[in-house]
């Protein structure tokens, strides 16, 4: 009976992890088309611009929101009202769009090499806000797909965003004759396609409820409140930090050499990172940590996730670091051959940055959220500082050699710090 049990389980496993698979597939399709159009038609300056606007789009999903994100993720799971808990969430979100407004503006006129030569601010900025807007949208209803469990929704709409985002900015960019802002509007195209495709998803899957009295709140307060917000901010930061260091220190040119080995990278350390986490999220979400024995249990769980991936991710950093030369003429264009020695260091901070990521949720599967702060800000802290310390002082020598160790960080600090919130 219990082999049976057991075998029934695995097959469900493997059941999830299929369009899981399938999702990364065809998002790794996309993206090496996307990187072999790209590097033929887009000059590397104007792509170090782009790539400045791809850090500021997730400021709704990342920054402003990010609260919402992660109730979905935890409680969507659970909830016994779906209907309502999406109508909640909808509506705390559309309050917070002023913040995302102001936040955008602010960008437009702080962040440098963001605005086109000539182009006007606001049309900047009004793409920007409606990018940033429309993929918070998509990024709440795809999280309550994958904490639902539903994988091959979530593929469906996956598949969608892969192929607009890869293909609509660089052939737009190519038919306005070469502006920044047909990049960016590009991408609003591919936001828009995403979310309206995540929208329809979720709506066939959240039917509406009879009910006779208006239902219970659902949304706990400190989801709601300026928490996740701060730790948002560190989290983003740490997405976006080393393109504006690059730009700052480096060049505009060099920073489009780093946005197309960032790109080259997160085949691997997003990819896997998306994987692992929609696999065994729910998995962890669902265990119990009421007595100390299954808090310990709770931690070695996402101390093994957390450690496979992290070899996993270094190992395939490592073969793309050794196979890439030979992508120089048939994927990637011989003007980008000075981003083959970027790989490297941007992939070993992007396993980094999704290592640490384990550590949070650990503590979100413990009910922990309030000591989420120390953990997330005291690896976010080290990692910025670490960037730009080496950039300023070393020079980008030294600030690729600080990337291709920034690995260690997250084990040495963030993981020491989660156990001991969590069982001390």
């Amino acid at each position: 009976m219990a082999g049976n049990k057991k075998r029934i389980e695995n097959a469900g496993g493997v059941k999830r992890l299929l369009p899981i698979m399938l999702t990364q597939a065809v998002g790794l399709v996309c993206g090496v088309a996307g990187i072999t159009i790209a590097s033929r038609l887009v000059e590397p300056e104007a792509y170090g611009a782009y790539g400045i606007f791809l850090t500021l789009t997730p400021l709704g999903i990342a920054v402003i929101h990010a609260g919402l994100v992660k109730f979905v993720a935890r409680h969507w799971a659970e909830s016994n009202n779906r209907a309502a808990l999406l109508r909640e969430i909808t509506r705390a979100a559309a309050r917070k769009l002023p913040w995302l407004a102001a936040a955008t503006l602010a960008a437009v006129w702080l962040v440098p090499g963001l605005r086109a030569n000539g182009a006007p601010w606001w049309g900047t900025w009004l793409l920007l806000f409606a990018g940033a807007s429309l993929m918070t949208a998509a990024w709440l209803r795809q999280t309550a797909l994958q904490a639902g469990r539903e994988h091959w929704r979530d593929c469906g709409v996956s598949a969608a965003g892969s192929v607009t985002r890869s293909f609509v900015p660089p052939l737009l960019y190519a038919a306005a004759g070469g502006t920044l802002l047909a990049l960016q509007a590009g991408f609003v195209i591919h936001a828009l396609v995403l979310a309206t495709a995540a929208i329809l998803a979720v709506r066939k899957n959240s039917a509406a409820q009879n009910e006779s009295q208006p239902p219970p709140k659902q949304l706990s307060a400190i989801y709601d409140g300026p928490l996740f917000v701060v730790l948002a901010v560190a989290a983003w930061m740490l997405t976006a930090v080393n393109r504006w260091v690059v730009a700052g220190f480096f060049g505009t040119e060099t920073a489009g050499y780093f946005t197309l080995a960032g790109n080259v990278a997160v085949i691997v350390t997003s990819m896997l990172a998306v994987m692992f986490t929609q696999y065994w999220q729910p998995v962890v979400f669902a265990m119990p940590s009421r007595t100390a024995e299954e808090r310990r249990a709770l931690a070695n769980s996402v101390d093994i996730v957390s450690l496979t991936y992290a070899l996993c991710g270094l190992a395939g950093i490592g073969f793309l670091h050794a196979f890439a030369p030979f992508l120089i003429g048939s994927v990637i264009d011989a003007k980008y051959t000075g981003a083959l020695g970027m790989i490297a260091p941007v992939g070993c901070f992007g396993v980094a940055v999704a290592t640490g990521q384990f550590s949070h949720m650990l503590l979100l599967a413990g009910h922990k959220e309030s000591a989420c702060a120390r953990v997330d800000l005291s690896g976010a802290a080290v990692l910025v500082a670490g960037s730009v310390i080496a950039a300023a002082a070393g020079g980008e020598t030294w600030f690729r050699r600080w990337l291709l160790v920034s690995p260690i960080v997250p084990w040495l600090l963030q993981r020491t710090l989660a156990r001991r919130m969590l069982l001390g």
